[in-house]
Parts: structure tokens; sequence; C-alpha cells
């Protein structure tokens, strides 16, 4: 992995979760990007994280590589997660059927932020069939039907809706 352009494209990524973050210490979200402004928010919510805190603190630092925690067996990067959150909350923005699956989810006493692992879920679904299907050499549109397809179940199905609510916690013992 010492892709130089790849190096180089994660130390910018770096300087800019510097500059929301410094933005967001300032009380300056409202001057960023509105895309920054959902990562800032994603790093409002995230914060008190150690794992998070320590990553965004020296995120101009690092010249490129990447911030990753072992956890048991696993790697995570805390950066990784506060970027599908972001993702998520455009999602909800954007698109209607994201929207009233969120909706759907909090209406039925879930917190928002547990909703919104639900749907870093099922976005996280759709981006590596996405990937799947494209190394295999195949369209797209069946990952994205896939994808709309659950929204719609989470919206209408409360058996399939409490499912994944039980499945993905609003836990972040990892960053801890």
């Amino acid at each position: 992995m010492d892709d130089p352009k790849l190096t180089e494209l994660r130390g910018l990524v770096g300087q800019h979760e510097k500059l929301v973050c410094e933005a967001v210490k300032a009380g300056k979200v409202t001057d960023l990007p509105h895309e920054s402004q959902l990562y800032a928010q994603a790093i409002q919510e995230h914060m008190h994280l150690k794992h998070v805190h320590n990553a965004l603190e020296i995120a101009d630092l690092r010249e490129g590589a990447p911030y990753e925690i072992r956890v048991g067996g696993d790697t995570v990067s805390p950066l990784a997660h506060l970027a599908t959150h972001a993702a998520v909350k455009g999602q909800i923005e954007q698109d209607p059927l994201a929207r009233a699956a969120f909706e759907k989810i909090v209406a039925t006493g879930t917190s928002a932020h547990h909703a919104e692992y639900v749907l870093i879920a099922v976005l996280l679904e759709l981006l590596w069939e996405g990937d799947q299907t494209v190394k295999a050499g195949s369209d797209t549109a069946k990952a994205q039907s896939i994808y709309n397809h659950k929204l719609e179940e989470l919206n209408r199905n409360s058996a399939f809706r409490r499912k994944l609510t039980r499945r993905f916690s609003a836990d972040h013992f990892v960053f801890e």
C-alpha cells in the first residue's frame, strides 16, 4: 500500500478532517460547505470518544498514513466511522426512501443515532455489492435495486426493521 497517489489523497483527506474539526471547535460549522457540515455533525456526535478525538487531533500530521486501531482481531477506523455517518446524513437529506426509513425507525422508539447505524449497514452492503458487481463486470443497477428494496422494507415491515435495529447496535465501545 505504498501507492503515492493514495498516500497523497489520504493526506488531503487528513487536512480536510483537521480543518472541519477546527471549525467545530471554533463554532464555525455554518461557514463550511454543506458536505463538510455533515461531516462536522458526525464529529460533534463522536468527539467524546477517545479514538475519534485522537484521530482528529493528528489528522493533518499522519502524512497520508491511515489511522486504524485494533480491537480484538479486527482493525477499525474511527475516521471511516465518521465518514459513514456523514454519508448517511446526506442520504437522509437527499433520498426520500432513506429519509422515510430513517423517520420510521425513529418513530418506533429508536434513537436517531442508532437509526443512522441501521442505514449505515444498508449503505455499506450496497457499496460492497456494487464493488462485487463491478469486479465481475456486471451492472450495478441490481445492487441499487436491492438497496432501495431494503429501505422500502425498513419503512413498511416492522419485523425487518426490528431485526436490523437489533443486529446493529448504537454502541461505540470500540472507539472509547
